[in-house]
C-alpha cells in the first residue's frame, strides 16, 4: 500500500464506508495524512443516506450519484495534480 495510500483509501471506502476503511488500512501504514485524504474523497462516489419519501428514491438515488461521481473524480484530479 506503501505510496499508494490515497487510491486504496478511496476505492476501500467505494466498497465500505470511509470510517470502516480508515480504520481497516490504518494498521498497513505510517501516512496518516495520505490515509484521510483518500478516505475524505472515498467519502463521495456511493449512495449512503436515508430516503425518507419512497416515491422520489429513484430520483434522487440518480441525482445523489452522479453528483458525488462527479465531485469524486473532480477532487481526486485535483489531489493528483497538485500532488505531482
Amino acid at each position: 500500500m506503501e505510496g499508494h495510500e490515497v487510491i486504496t483509501a478511496i476505492a476501500a471506502s467505494q466498497i465500505i464506508s470511509n470510517v470502516p476503511a480508515a480504520l481497516l488500512l490504518s494498521g498497513f501504514t505510517d501516512n496518516t495524512a495520505a490515509l484521510i485524504i483518500g478516505t475524505n474523497l472515498g467519502g463521495l462516489g456511493t449512495l449512503i443516506a436515508s430516503m425518507d419519501r419512497p416515491e422520489d428514491k429513484g430520483k434522487y438515488f440518480v441525482w445523489f450519484t452522479i453528483a458525488n461521481v462527479f465531485f469524486l473524480v473532480v477532487l481526486t484530479g485535483c489531489y493528483l495534480y497538485l500532488k505531482s
